[in-house]
């Protein structure tokens, strides 16, 4: 294999807990109990896919975690920009329901969480640059260190793909939240049953990353199946999907090349109360009171002011006591 592509390959197996200590890269936390204790417990998983390189911090990172229902990852924060790919089971993060191929994009310094494993969750992580781990926002110093942060320019975002058959040789699906002006950008393919397409450009990101999540890629003589995973620097050009017999479908995810825009600085509050728009200097939730949150008994019209104190942000979790909230329109 050439190293101007990082592709690697790996199964998902939950296999008995027994046999979860011999997959290949496992790490995790598996504590020495007693059965019934064990039984009870919250274990995790880690399978690495692409493990970057020790000595250059510009350098793709891939893994996938998996873990027992209940388990949560605590709400936390990174330094690096990232997409998470839900590839089986359900979860939660935040507020917000999780199911097989939910793309999650969090731009770096941006707070999220908590994760909450449902049955059979697994989610793939994914990097341009290596990461030192997650920071948590319940630690006072990581709080301080994330606010701190000069120019920061939280946001996330959450959306599902669409896989549309192809009529020729693939179909394109352009995602229309996951994008900006800075190369971020993603799209999910479809290509038909050995038919060859190309992956849109990497030129203008920071690094493409090609999931696929159905069917299988033929490469160098090899067949990669579900669930296998690409990195394609900017200046590789566009890859080839060749798909095998039973067709292919790829996520297509691209990483911005900087942070757009100076940081939302707060502002008084301005405009009739009941019309304006709010954003969490923490994390970037935007509530807007025209529109409320019905869903969580808010409704259109409600001011800011008149939020409950016991609301919490669907996105970080952050109680409503614990954040400032910038207007914004």
């Amino acid at each position: 294999m050439n190293d101007r592509l990082q592709l690697l390959s790996a199964l998902i197996a939950l296999g008995s807990l027994a046999a979860m200590g011999l997959r290949e890269g496992w790490t995790g936390m598996l504590a020495l109990l007693p059965l019934p204790a064990l039984a009870l417990a919250m274990i995790w998983w880690r399978t690495n896919f692409i493990d970057p390189d020790e000595n250059d911090p510009a350098t793709a990172q891939a893994f996938l975690v998996e873990g027992t229902p209940g388990r949560v990852i605590r709400p936390h924060y990174h330094d690096h920009d990232q997409y998470q790919v839900i590839v089986s089971g359900d979860g939660v993060l935040g507020k917000h329901q999780l199911q097989v191929n939910a793309v999650h994009f969090s731009r770096r310094h941006t707070p999220y969480g908590p994760i909450v494993f449902g049955q059979g969750m697994g989610f793939l992580t994914l990097r341009a640059h290596q990461d030192a781990g997650a920071q948590y926002i319940d630690e006072p110093e990581k709080l301080a260190k994330l606010k701190s942060v000069d120019q920061r320019k939280p946001w996330q975002a959450t959306e599902l793909p669409k896989f549309d058959a192809a009529t020729g040789s693939a179909a394109l699906h352009t995602f229309e939240d996951i994008r900006d002006d800075e190369g971020l950008a993603s799209f999910s393919m479809s290509v038909a049953p050995n038919a060859k397409a190309l992956a849109p450009d990497p030129a203008d990101s920071n690094g493409q990353y090609l999931i696929v999540v159905r069917g299988s890629l033929q490469y160098g003589g090899r067949e990669y199946k579900a669930l296998s995973v690409v990195f394609v620097k900017p200046q590789e050009g566009r890859f080839e999907l060749v798909a095998g017999a039973g067709g292919l479908d790829v996520l297509v995810l691209h990483f911005p090349r900087a942070v757009a825009g100076a940081a939302v600085a707060p502002q008084a509050a301005k405009g009739a109360p009941g019309t304006r728009v709010w954003q969490c200097m923490l994390c970037a939730f935007v509530y807007d009171e025209a529109k409320g949150m019905p869903e969580e008994g808010i409704a259109p019209g409600t001011p800011w002011e008149e939020v409950p104190e016991t609301w919490y942000c669907p996105d970080c979790s952050a109680s409503k006591s614990d954040f400032q909230m910038a207007q914004v329109a």
